[in-house]
């Protein structure tokens, strides 16, 4: 089966997520508006084109369904956070049905996988979920955590996860596994960064990072994921990866 285009690949994302959260019986118009409201599907492409750079061959119908998994568990972060953070859900119990939501949804979309998916698939999201609660459970604790650990553990490990899913489900090995790991999460990161420091607008970080440091941790970032995805160059087909990354990964960052 031939690699779908990204453009394609968003527009398959779209209608999966549509379809999934179609139904508003149960007030979770929140939820359709926190996924469906995202700039772009640069997670779930993610997941694809880790899934590609190692199959012996692309599948769509068997990486879609993880995709719309991470996407689903991006906008479950999404709606963490606003929780956590005061003053930013208008309505703490909307918010906390559409996350409790986009969670259960999350796994039943992975569940989708043709043929069932591997059992360590789920333990890939499972340890998404987990640091972006623990993570965010650390940053509004009693002794905030320091940023560069917020970021880590919450959008890095949403980019590290998708990332792992992807080469979890074309059955890479540990090795490769780890560097997937490094990419995902750098990239993520570094773009996050990027975002922040373009629009001014964010409710994840602290007040007061100074932009100098958060400049130099993405540029930190950025280096160990591109050093990462150079390593894999070497045993994986990571063409299309790096077109991807190369077009939409940050190229204004310096310490």
């Amino acid at each position: 089966m031939t690699e779908l285009s990204p453009a394609a690949r968003r527009a398959a994302l779209d209608r999966r997520l549509d379809a999934v959260l179609t139904a508003d019986a149960g007030g979770l118009s929140l939820a359709r508006a926190t996924v469906l409201d995202a700039p772009d599907r640069w997670f779930g492409q993610l997941v694809a084109l880790s899934h590609d750079a190692v199959a012996d061959a692309p599948e769509p119908d068997a990486v879609l369904p993880a995709a719309t998994a991470v996407e689903l568990l991006r906008g479950y972060c999404r709606l963490r956070n606003d929780l956590l953070a005061e003053g930013r859900a208008d309505d703490q119990t909307a918010a906390l049905l559409a996350s409790d939501y986009l969670n259960s949804a999350a796994y039943a979309a992975l569940g989708r996988v043709d043929g069932g998916p591997p059992a360590d698939s789920f333990a890939a999201l499972t340890d998404v979920l987990q640091s972006v609660v623990e993570g965010f459970d650390a940053a509004y604790g009693d002794a905030p955590a320091d940023y560069r650990s917020l970021l880590d553990d919450t959008v890095g490990a949403l980019g590290a996860g998708a990332a792992v899913l992807g080469a979890t489900l074309a059955d890479a090995s540990d090795g490769r596994r780890e560097q997937f790991e490094l990419v995902g999460r750098g990239f993520s990161a570094a773009r996050y960064v990027q975002y922040t420091l373009n629009s001014r607008r964010d409710a994840l970080l602290p007040e007061g990072v100074d932009d100098g440091d958060l400049r130099g941790y993405g540029a930190d970032r950025l280096r160990e994921a591109r050093e990462a995805l150079d390593r894999l160059a070497a045993t994986a087909d990571v063409d299309s990866m790096q077109g991807f990354l190369a077009e939409r990964s940050p190229q204004t960052l310096r310490p």
